[in-house]
């Protein structure tokens, strides 16, 4: 099993970026000195948080983040024009040795719709035609696409990406009908893994492989990474209470957007069901049940607004050294 963490590069406006990046840079090169297997970074326009930008943000990374995948987890593709996506990841691709990954979904807040003029109504629409229009260009042979939104003329890309047919390209999804396109469309489901309902991840996985094959994709074949809220201490109660107030702020700023109002009206919900927060024998438990679910591949977010650095380090270096190796054969260890 995989491990990785979230750059969660989103903070309070007015305060010191520059501070908080170095922290961020000096995080992500812990991570990779751990053995962490991925680090991802987070996209939005028009923010309530100060939040910088995730290509940007990817080539500020690539050399600090030793051999660790980095993908976007996400970037909300209806807002970009599928030409400059597939020429910027065709760049990081080659930049990054070959490490990179186009996580992708189709967005959900309205003022970031509005900023780009684009119709919400639409965003499905663009996004499929975006990633068809992507995985064509990153052919190298000339494109002539007939789209609704995007049509092009033996058109080519400046740069092929390093990777043959380019990197791999992950669809986060929520809803039956989302993840049913990623099976279509993408190479693998980013699971969010925050839900407060515990019936969300099986229902929705076997949505994905009844997707899977119906679409002539094998199952056993695709990564399964999810998406989870993590913090590691020494005891369950020490984590809950280093971690839990910082928790609640930062998913009480996201609740400031209609869509995402849940999760303060279901806070308790999501601590009870969601928010792995404990000591690594109880990590070890529930991501054991995860595992067993069939993902293979965990994210998290290693601290939330307002965590003092120190303490969301303590919690990757104790998450590394005492709940990593219970997930890591020696087979594991020895495969490329």
């Amino acid at each position: 099993m995989r491990f990785g963490i979230m750059a969660s590069h989103q903070y309070p406006h007015g305060d010191d970026l520059g501070r908080h990046l170095n922290d961020l840079f000096g995080t992500v090169e812990l991570a990779a000195e751990l053995g962490y297997d991925s680090v991802w970074t987070i996209n939005h326009f028009q923010s309530n948080l100060a939040t910088p930008q995730p290509i940007s943000m990817m080539a500020s990374l690539i050399p600090r983040s030793g051999d660790m995948m980095l993908g976007t987890g996400i970037l909300l593709l209806p807002m970009f024009h599928p030409v400059h996506i597939a020429e910027e990841f065709a760049t990081l691709d080659h930049l990054s040795g070959g490490r990179v990954v186009l996580g992708v979904g189709a967005g959900y807040r309205e003022n970031e719709f509005a900023a780009f003029g684009v119709d919400p109504e639409t965003r499905f629409r663009r996004f499929d035609e975006s990633l068809r229009l992507i995985r064509a260009l990153w052919t190298g042979a000339p494109v002539t696409h007939e789209g609704e939104f995007y049509p092009q003329v033996d058109a080519t890309i400046g740069v092929r990406p390093l990777t043959p047919g380019g990197p791999p390209i992950w669809i986060g999804a929520g809803g039956k009908k989302a993840v049913r396109r990623a099976a279509r469309l993408g190479d693998a489901w980013y699971a969010p893994g925050n839900s407060p309902s515990r019936r969300f991840l099986p229902e929705h996985l076997a949505v994905y492989d009844e997707a899977l094959a119906e679409y002539g994709r094998d199952p056993a074949t695709v990564q399964r990474p999810v998406g989870v809220e993590l913090y590691c201490a020494p005891s369950t109660e020490q984590a809950v209470a280093e971690a839990l107030p910082h928790a609640r702020v930062e998913y009480s700023t996201y609740a400031e957007y209609p869509a995402l109002r849940w999760q303060r009206d279901r806070f308790d919900e999501l601590v009870r069901n969601t928010l792995l927060l404990g000591s690594p024998e109880f990590l070890i438990e529930r991501i054991s049940a995860l595992r067993d679910l069939g993902f293979d591949h965990l994210i998290f977010r290693p601290g939330w607004l307002g965590m003092p650095t120190e303490k969301l380090r303590a919690s990757l270096r104790l998450f590394a050294a005492e709940v990593i190796p219970a997930f890591r054969s020696t087979r594991e260890e020895e495969s490329p």
